[in-house]
């Protein structure tokens, strides 16, 4: 069928040329072969050099051969499966699929009741994942915040250990450490029913992050380490600040963080050749006038869009961002920039989208944007299906019965498809005045927010099996001896 979206899965555009693309790639080999990144791990500088890289002190410089052999050995396309067996909530990586998720760690959580700012708890981790499962356009899950009260060392495992119960889709875990990675995957694999059974059928992503400009601290080598050794599907992303932490040219910006990403690849690939491995970063610029990170800035699509297609050109799959906003509540600003990021990160065709739900520059996160960000998300995936032309969606038949004058609400054609052609709102209000006004004069926001108290309310996300609710038990109470006693 000749349709844009038969060929590529969705309607996408193009930012760069392919000559573009080229450039960037001769670039970042020429970075890494000449520059470099500081690597503060000597295990991984051990293995980097067993397989001809090239180390003076903590620098570590790669030649092109390295990287082109693990662009060639990791996959382009995989599945990260759901723990409740459900097809439906699996999460399929490939060309022209999306996902869009919720992103992790702020130290701020506006309270699903009251909206008042407040430090983000434990409970807060069941409700993100409760709400995350309920939400259809909602691929996998992150947690949007980091646990405030438990004992700081162990934030990372308790909020795994609260979400997984509550959510039957995909997450996408971080840890501090090598503890923390271990109590994750303990978990998950509980469920998965062993390690062999998890390595059929991940159920989970760890997510990496070297620092900017090209460092790696031993902590991010500790879990990319720990990730390919038990070939946990990898993400290993910078956050390149355009102007403050990466040059402030765009182009400067993409080579820079295709490098810092590209270590973790490398490292991956030497230890378990064909381990999944997604490509970040998450890529927007310093205000200058603020000096902050801008999240709502029309850069950040920019950058996104550039590594999206940059990834796609080396044959990796994408860690994108979008449905974040630099605004401190649920107004006019969230709506628009978060709308305009979801609609550029699925029209670049980027693989999983992030931080979907954060707010003021990602220092708090808001299950209310999330509600709201899943209503954009439906909007951007029923234009992404594109137009199909075929001699049923031609309809030249109905025309000709219908004339001229006439209409079309009762015809046949038009109820086998509506349906189908139609994009049917949950929260926007269409309705004439006087209904509107009769039900309440209803804002978005008022209507995000009775729809997620309704989710917190009757929700049953599908329970987990017997042995992982002992197995979470057993790895919170080892956590808690670990960190008594370091």
């Amino acid at each position: 069928m000749r349709a844009n979206y038969r060929a590529s899965q969705s309607t996408q555009f193009q930012l760069l040329s392919d000559d573009q693309l080229a450039e960037l790639l001769q670039a970042s080999l020429h970075v890494w072969e000449q520059v470099g990144m500081d690597v503060h791990h000597e295990e991984t500088r051990q293995i980097l050099t067993d397989s001809g890289a090239y180390v003076d002190g903590v620098r570590v410089r790669m030649p092109a051969v390295m990287i082109r052999q693990a662009l060639a050995t990791a996959p382009r396309s995989f599945t990260v499966f759901s723990r409740e067996g459900n097809p439906a909530k699996d999460v399929r990586i490939g060309q022209g699929r999306i996902s869009y998720g919720p992103g992790p760690t702020c130290p701020n959580f506006l309270d699903p009741l009251t909206q008042e700012r407040r430090p983000y708890l434990r409970r807060d981790a069941s409700a993100v994942a409760k709400v995350c499962d309920a939400l259809p356009n909602i691929g996998f899950v992150e947690s949007l915040g980091v646990i405030n009260d438990v004992r700081p060392a162990l934030s990372d495992s308790y909020e795994f250990a609260e979400m997984f119960p509550n959510t039957g889709k995909p997450i996408v875990a971080w840890s501090y450490g090598a503890s923390g990675a271990r109590d994750i995957h303990e978990i998950a694999v509980a469920e998965a029913g062993g390690q062999e059974a998890f390595e059929l059928r991940p159920n989970y992503i760890h997510y990496c992050e070297p620092l900017s400009p090209l460092v790696c601290a031993a902590e991010a080598l500790d879990k990319a380490i720990f990730a390919a050794t038990h070939r946990v599907p990898l993400i290993f992303t910078p956050c390149v600040i355009s102007g403050a932490t990466g040059p402030t040219t765009m182009a400067g910006v993409l080579v820079q963080g295709a490098c810092e990403s590209w270590l973790g690849l490398v490292l991956s690939q030497i230890l378990r050749p064909g381990t999944p491995f997604i490509m970040g970063g998450v890529v927007s610029i310093m205000d200058m006038g603020e000096m902050v990170l801008a999240y709502g800035a029309p850069e950040l699509s920019l950058l996104s869009a550039g590594i999206t297609e940059f990834a796609h050109y080396v044959g990796l799959p994408v860690w994108s961002t979008g449905g974040c906003t630099d605004s401190k509540t649920i107004d006019g600003q969230a709506a628009l920039e978060g709308a305009l990021s979801v609609f550029y990160a699925g029209m670049c065709g980027a693989d999983l989208v992030h931080d979907v739900g954060y707010i003021e520059g990602a220092m708090t996160g808001s299950l209310q944007m999330l509600v709201m960000m899943d209503e954009a998300i439906g909007m951007v995936r029923h234009i992404a299906k594109g137009i199909t032309v075929n001699d049923e969606t031609l309809a030249l038949g109905t025309v000709a019965e219908v004339g001229a004058a006439g209409n079309y609400l009762a015809e046949e054609h038009t109820l086998r498809h509506f349906k189908q052609e139609f994009w049917f709102p949950k929260l926007m209000s269409r309705q004439r005045l006087h209904d509107w006004e009769r039900q309440g004069r209803t804002t978005m926001g008022q209507r995000a927010q009775t729809r997620l108290e309704k989710i917190l309310e009757s929700h049953k996300p599908a329970p987990i099996s017997e042995a992982t609710g002992k197995a979470i038990e057993r790895v919170l109470g080892l956590a808690e001896a670990r960190e008594k006693y370091n």
